[in-house]
């Protein structure tokens, strides 16, 4: 087990708070992550370890840079590249903000509709054990909707649904939730389209109840135990967890980049939330679902533990496309809506579309070299703990 210590929603009086925080600063200060490496070594995953070190490594020149010339002046600049790794709050806002834009070029021009699922808690431990239950829990949002709409609208239809994972919660809890960005309505085979404006939220319930707990039953292993609690979650639920207000109607495309920034893709924690660190706690806000806003207080290793835990599984997609927007089907029903595709910006583009201004003299510079981060090195067993001679004088290792 990890090796933490945790205080919760204590006060703030202690904390200081005069100087900017981040999660990189919080992860490099006083060693705190090598030294939760040491304590916990066995118990953090490898995917764990590598998001760490992209975060840790982010805009260092290792990662591969621009390099910019400004004729007017001779001066040269150099923008050196991001991470991208899940923990970086700066790079996932970045990407969240990239991904909304070319969002909008991808989507049908129909109403849409933000729908927010949740399950029991007593499924949480499964999935954090079982990480690929979250995939599970991911097919059957679409099921639950597909189902919901082929059976008011007398039809079988399939619904284009961008499905997106949070496996945290505001508090950073491991409580893993689906957000939906759904048509409102589907299409038939011959990709028509059938809009379905109200959604019967009691319905969409059951069925959103009946598609998790059918499918995490095959997927768990088959005990009495499981049988039993998969029973009981039937009976003691009148639907699972299914939240969608008409204030989460999505008119028009152009209105998705602030929405999705907003409610959909965002990173875990962001570094404005974190309100204090004193070198042993951290202390960040959130609101809660009642817009109240909380202040929490973590012991230093409870908080990397916290964060760390919500990263996937290598090769697995937070984002998946379903139905009507899978690759399957989305040419299809564009031929139908005008959809146009999300396309990959090339080296070339990019180098026109966007260059910084000179420092110097403000005039806009010029592309004039790209050069790729170094090849990974061959890592033995402690080569990513930097300073080994601290670990060992701290906890008296011989």
């Amino acid at each position: 087990m990890f090796i933490t210590s945790m205080q919760e929603f204590t006060p703030l009086e202690g904390i200081k708070a005069d100087r900017p925080f981040s999660v990189r600063l919080i992860f490099e200060d006083n060693h705190n992550w090598d030294v939760f490496c040491h304590l916990n070594n066995a118990n953090i995953r490898d995917v764990e370890r590598a998001e760490v070190q992209k975060m840790l490594t982010c805009k260092d020149g290792s990662r591969g840079f621009f390099v910019y010339y400004c004729e007017n002046c001779n001066h040269t600049e150099i923008v050196y590249f991001g991470c991208n790794s899940r923990l970086c709050s700066n790079c996932g806002k970045n990407y969240t903000d990239k991904w909304s834009k070319s969002l909008r070029n991808a989507m049908f021009e129909v109403p849409h509709r933000h729908i927010v699922l949740s399950v029991s808690d007593m499924l949480w431990g499964f999935m954090k054990e079982q990480r690929d239950l979250l995939k599970v829990l991911m097919d059957s949002a679409i099921q639950a909707i597909n189902d919901t709409y082929s059976h008011f609208l007398r039809k079988h239809v399939t619904a284009g649904a961008i499905v997106v994972l949070h496996p945290f919660s505001r508090d950073l809890s491991f409580k893993p939730h689906i957000h939906v960005l759904v048509t409102e309505g589907g299409f038939d085979k011959k990709g028509n389209f059938y809009p379905k404006k109200f959604i019967p939220a009691r319905a969409l319930r059951k069925t959103w109840q009946y598609q998790v707990l059918t499918r995490f039953k095959e997927a768990l292993p088959k005990t009495l135990e499981i049988s039993a609690l998969i029973d009981y979650l039937f009976h003691k639920y009148d639907g699972f967890y299914a939240y969608l207000p008409k204030e989460s109607r999505i008119t028009s495309i152009r209105q998705i980049t602030k929405y999705v920034g907003r409610y959909v893709r965002h990173p875990a924690i962001a570094n404005t939330r974190i309100s204090g660190y004193d070198g042993e706690n951290v202390t960040f806000w959130y609101f809660d679902n009642k817009n109240q806003k909380h202040h929490r207080t973590l012991k230093i290793f409870e908080f990397i533990k916290s964060l760390i835990q919500h990263v996937p599984e290598r090769q697995f997609k937070m984002i998946r496309y379903y139905g009507a927007y899978s690759r399957k089907w989305k040419r299809k029903y564009a031929h139908f809506l005008k959809q146009r595709s999300i396309t990959q910006t090339t080296l070339a583009q990019f180098s026109q579309r966007w260059c910084p201004k000179c420092p110097e003299c403000g005039s806009p510079m010029e592309f004039a070299l790209y050069c790729k981060k170094a090849p990974p090195k061959v890592e033995h067993f402690g080569a990513t703990i930097e300073d080994w001679f601290f670990i060992c004088q701290n906890f008296n290792i011989q």
